[in-house]
């Protein structure tokens, strides 16, 4: 019988489960989803010459997602909308456990979830088989950038 070291077996384990989560799927500050189909190459209201292209894509639920992506190829904004709620860990990337941090306003309906900050801003709301929401980085979008377009 072969004998595998512990400590090697259980970083086997762990590159197995990297590889099996890697997806095509973009997340905010990342890279553009590539499934996604172009649906607008420009936003309007942009006034420093950059522009941001709109992609869509479907999750296997059937919610329909769209990244703005800037000129540099950065997913700065996603927006959801469809009978689930998209896995937010992947749409929100890096920036997933900032929300999961943030502080609960007890006052608020328990059907949203939202934070705001300089760096982040995440809306999320829904009910059985109707969520929408948003989370952009204010940061990284155009100077003059009109936020009511990401929607």
């Amino acid at each position: 019988m072969l004998k595998i070291p512990i400590k090697l077996f259980s970083d086997l384990i762990l590159v197995c489960a990297c590889l099996l989560s890697v997806s095509s799927h973009a997340e905010l500050g990342g890279l553009p989803n590539s499934d996604g189909v172009l649906i607008q190459d420009q936003t309007a209201v942009v006034t420093n010459d950059q522009t941001l292209s709109i992609y869509l894509f479907k999750s296997p639920s059937g919610t329909q997602i769209k990244e703005y992506v800037n000129d540099s190829h950065i997913v700065v904004a996603v927006t959801w909308q469809g009978p689930s709620l998209p896995n937010l860990r992947q749409l929100l990337g890096a920036h997933f456990q900032t929300f999961v941090d943030r502080p609960i306003d007890h006052g608020s309906s328990h059907r949203s979830a939202e934070l705001q900050t300089d760096a982040l801003v995440v809306q999320s709301h829904g009910q059985m088989r109707n969520f929408s929401g948003r989370a952009y980085l204010p940061k990284l979008l155009p100077s003059g950038f009109n936020i009511d377009q990401i929607k």
